[in-house]
């Protein structure tokens, strides 16, 4: 087992706006999405799991919208060995 690390769906769902323009999801199903994977690949229970925080770029920045990024987004706490998968996982979505 790996160092733990504590990052949240605003940054995952960052990075595939970023990656993928094109992605047919909007931002709650991303952070649905993403957290199912999370619990299912890396064991994530809800007591790691840290729902509606307010994210640093605030409610009232130009790209916060249901295709763009959101205005709130769970923290998780994982194993970082799994970032790998993750971020596989991310780039199909």
């Amino acid at each position: 087992m790996g160092k733990i690390i504590k990052m949240g769906n605003d940054e995952f769902i960052l990075y595939v706006r970023k990656q993928n323009s094109t992605c047919k999801y909007d931002t709650k199903k991303l952070g649905e999405l993403i957290c199912k994977w999370l619990k299912e690949h890396a064991g994530l229970e809800d007591k790691n799991i840290e729902y509606d925080r307010e994210c640093l770029w605030g409610e009232h920045a130009d790209n916060v919208s249901s295709d763009k990024l959101p205005k709130t987004a769970s923290q998780f706490e994982f194993d970082r060995d799994k970032l790998p998968a993750l971020y596989d996982y991310l780039d199909s979505l």
